[in-house]
């Protein structure tokens, strides 16, 4: 009797493991999910927005874990010629994607904390992430904006007209992930 019990307890640990509320994998839902950039130059400012981003978080009480990728060609702001000069300055053919990841993870009520790696250009970062968190239901909302310098990570800022880009760029970001 006593073995057949340890058996069963054995057997259903890990099952009552797997079906806690917050044990989940979420996946980033493209649809709904973007980045976006903004840039600036003496003579105009804009915006490049990335609408398929891909990700997962996996959602634990003491082991959280994220991971975001988005291609570098996927960025579009509008302006063929500006978005193709970005893919030859950002060398996207050998540093195609821009990611984040991150096992540091800290949640409150309704903020969210991202200790993680940036990996951009080549050039890998320690980044501090703050953003507003949502969960309701099947679905988790992170969504807010950090800034980045782009000498940074190494790359050349592109000129028009004898003036170079800012060295800044705000980086804003809507995360919707769907329970898995």
């Amino acid at each position: 009797m006593r073995k057949n019990i340890l058996i069963f307890l054995i057997l259903i640990i890990p099952l009552i493991d797997s079906f806690s509320q917050d044990n989940f994998q979420w996946m980033l839902d493209s649809d709904e999910s973007s980045i976006e950039y903004q840039a600036k130059h003496l003579l105009h400012k804009w915006i490049g927005i990335n609408n398929n981003v891909k990700g997962v978080f996996l959602l634990k009480e003491d082991d959280s874990r994220i991971a975001i990728a988005a291609n570098i060609a996927d960025f579009d702001s509008g302006i063929s010629n500006r978005d193709s000069n970005a893919l030859r300055v950002l060398d996207a053919f050998n540093h195609p994607q821009v990611k984040f990841y991150s096992d540091q993870i800290l949640i409150s009520e309704k903020k969210i904390t991202l200790k993680g790696e940036l990996d951009f250009h080549g050039v890998k970062t320690n980044k501090n992430i703050e953003a507003s968190f949502l969960k309701d239901g099947n679905t988790i909302r992170i969504e807010g904006n950090f800034p980045i310098v782009f000498t940074d990570f190494k790359i050349e800022l592109p000129s028009l007209m004898l003036k170079k880009i800012e060295d800044f760029a705000k980086i804003s970001y809507k995360l919707v992930f769907k329970r898995n």
